[in-house]
């Protein structure tokens, strides 16, 4: 599914979705640094928060994510992410995968698309394709995770809240929550807190709640925020932050318009 960026502009606008490079002041310029003929993809459950950003020209797909997060890279269909996440350049989705146990991994044997159609035709002969069944699994990335630049992640892989992942990893198994991680295959570095802190951050789930609530505690103290947090939401001081996102329905609803 594609719209064109000077029909999305309206919706990034009123939707306050920001399509940004350095140095733009004025929010209703979202996505002008985009050529307005450009065709921005989408999926049918695409989920994408208000508040959410897309630096240079990452957003020509727009992805499922959660509000205050943004992106540097362009985000792969299969990824959903979640709350106040920061994504730096170049992360990307490794490449499908082939049947390393049979004798030879070629598609030749078993994805006989354009080139070996040609083939076949040329040389007038019939091939039979072996049964590879291979659907790439969903990536899914939490709640406050960063990401740093030129990583790779994994099909299937679940990165955890908190966690955090290297410049230059590649990710091939999930990723436990508050953890660091980095390497070639991505290794665990060390845990980002305490056991208690990491517990009391998840029990938390700051992340449900809006920044007006947030900026007035001791971010800088993991343990008092959790704990002033959790004090809060007790008392009925809090309430979670609940959002309208950007759905392939509102797009469809405003092209008809």
């Amino acid at each position: 599914m594609r719209i064109q960026m000077s029909q999305l502009r309206p919706l990034l606008i009123s939707h306050r979705i920001l399509m940004t490079v350095p140095g733009m002041e004025d929010f209703e310029k979202t996505g002008t640094n985009y050529d307005p003929d450009a065709w921005i993809s989408y999926e049918p459950d695409l989920a994408l928060d208000p508040y959410t950003t897309f630096w240079g020209t990452s957003g020509t797909a727009l992805p499922r994510m959660g509000a205050f997060s943004y992106t540097h890279s362009k985000l792969n269909k299969t990824i959903t992410v979640g709350r106040f996440t920061s994504i730096a350049k170049g992360m990307k989705v490794m490449g499908a995968k082939h049947p390393l146990e049979w004798a030879s991994t070629s598609p030749v044997f078993y994805n006989q698309r354009l080139l070996m159609q040609t083939y076949s035709a040329d040389h007038g002969v019939e091939l039979n394709a072996a049964d590879f069944s291979y659907k790439p699994g969903n990536i899914s990335i939490g709640n406050d995770v960063w990401i740093g630049e030129k990583v790779t992640l994994g099909h299937g892989a679940t990165i955890g809240d908190g966690a955090v992942i290297a410049s230059n990893s590649v990710v091939s198994k999930d990723v436990p929550a508050y953890t660091v991680v980095g390497g070639l295959p991505a290794k665990k570095i060390r845990d980002r807190f305490e056991t208690e802190v990491v517990q009391a951050l998840q029990s938390s789930q700051w992340w449900q709640y809006a920044p007006k609530d947030l900026t007035h505690l001791d971010v800088a103290n993991p343990a008092i925020f959790a704990q002033q947090v959790i004090g809060q939401a007790a008392a009925g001081n809090l309430q979670p932050f609940q959002t309208q996102p950007l759905t392939a329905k509102h797009i469809a609803e405003h092209l008809q318009a």
